[in-house]
């Protein structure tokens, strides 16, 4: 006969009620640990860059600082909104490219790039902020944005707003069919990231991220040359074609309607930030 210890039953059938109420707490636990949600606010510093027609090859000497601020809403452990300002500055030359095209055309330009707008992030790991199991993640990010932005070039020592001259006939509509162009235009943010809890409430993070815009004017590069007769004085002329700079016969191997810039391709720019957030609310997880 089968030997049943005493009490046997009992014993199971508790095992099995802790168990139950065991696996039942985990459960709980994962569940309040994805539905985490917190708000930061936080800072960063970094540098930005310009890709358009004076920089078509990704070159980096153009790299300028940036800095900016956000407000972030965490909803999950995967999934936040972010939204901030920043200000970055870009520039380029053709003279720091090696095409011997691009050195003669001699073009240059500097603009700031006052940016606001928000982005979602989507972590690609459970990141929970004071967490020791969910303390980093990579993660990307998407958004829309709006810039402001304003182009100059420098002629013996001043620095000119380069939409006030109309470099390529904006100011001459009737004649040139080419009209002014804006310069607060919206953008869309593309990029990746890396967030990881330091300790407290404080969040480190770095993030690169590309701005795809819809406008090819950031360098006031687009399209053609004007003719020398529509420049009103030796600034719009020398602007508008500052290869005369470097070849005195530059006006004869430049013609109007001659090729500027590209007007297929549209200019972008880049933000590589590193940033450092803090946690204005108990992170608050559900009972």
């Amino acid at each position: 006969m089968l030997f049943v210890p005493k009490n046997f039953s009992k014993n199971l059938l508790l095992i099995f009620l802790l168990s139950c109420l065991f696996f039942q707490v985990e459960s709980n636990a994962q569940k309040a640990v994805d539905r985490v949600s917190y708000q930061e606010i936080g800072g960063w510093i970094g540098v930005s860059n310009y890709y358009g027609d004076l920089n078509p090859n990704f070159g980096v000497k153009g790299t300028r600082p940036a800095f900016g601020g956000y407000f972030r809403h965490t909803f999950t452990p995967y999934i936040a909104v972010k939204l901030g300002g920043s200000l970055g500055f870009i520039g380029y030359k053709d003279s720091y490219s090696n095409s011997a095209w691009q050195q003669t055309r001699n073009l240059a330009f500097r603009t700031h790039i006052a940016e606001i707008g928000g982005q979602l992030e989507f972590n690609f790991l459970r990141y929970v902020p004071t967490n020791k199991n969910y303390y980093a993640t990579p993660y990307l990010t998407l958004g829309l944005s709006m810039f402001h932005f304003s182009p100059k070039a420098k002629y013996e020592g001043e620095w000119y707003k380069l939409k006030d001259i109309g470099t390529e006939g904006q100011l001459q509509t009737d004649l040139t069919g080419v009209k002014p162009y804006k310069t607060v235009q919206p953008a869309i943010p593309v990029g990746i990231g890396f967030k990881y809890w330091l300790k407290g409430k404080w969040t480190l993070s770095t993030e690169i991220s590309y701005r795809f815009t819809f406008t090819d004017y950031l360098d006031d590069v687009h399209g053609d040359y004007i003719s020398q007769v529509l420049a009103t004085d030796e600034v719009s002329s020398m602007l508008s074609d500052p290869s005369q700079l470097v070849q005195p016969d530059a006006p004869l191997s430049n013609p109007a309607g001659g090729q500027r810039g590209d007007s297929v391709t549209k200019d972008s720019y880049l933000l590589f930030q590193i940033s450092l957030s803090y946690a204005i609310f108990k992170v608050k997880c559900p009972n």
